[in-house]
């Protein structure tokens, strides 16, 4: 559930999902279908999304996750639209991601 609606580069659900595109806040955009297939992959170490929890645990799940990471929401709010910055430097990227070519 909602794999096509969360930020494959940060994990947060963050953005708009508008047919097959994913706009994120930081004003980058994604395809949905890449997006997801991302998030379903991430979604193998998620240890607390099971294959058959209800879809409202996971949108309460992820709503926490993005509430705790912009640490300015308060639970219930609706949480599009609060901006992130986008990292400015290389070693600011979180570690899960590799910035070098192999």
């Amino acid at each position: 559930a909602y794999t096509s609606q969360i930020d494959s580069r940060t994990g947060l659900l963050q953005g708009t999902r508008r047919r097959d595109r994913l706009y994120c806040l930081d004003g980058v955009v994604l395809d949905a279908d890449a997006n997801a297939a991302c998030n379903i992959l991430a979604r193998l170490y998620d240890e607390e999304i099971t294959l058959y929890m209800p879809y409202r645990d996971v949108r309460a799940l992820l709503a926490e996750r993005t509430r705790t990471a912009v640490g300015t929401a308060r639970p219930g709010l609706e949480l599009r639209g609060l901006a992130t910055m986008p990292p400015s430097t290389e070693s600011e990227l979180p570690a899960t991601v590799s910035n070098r070519a192999v």
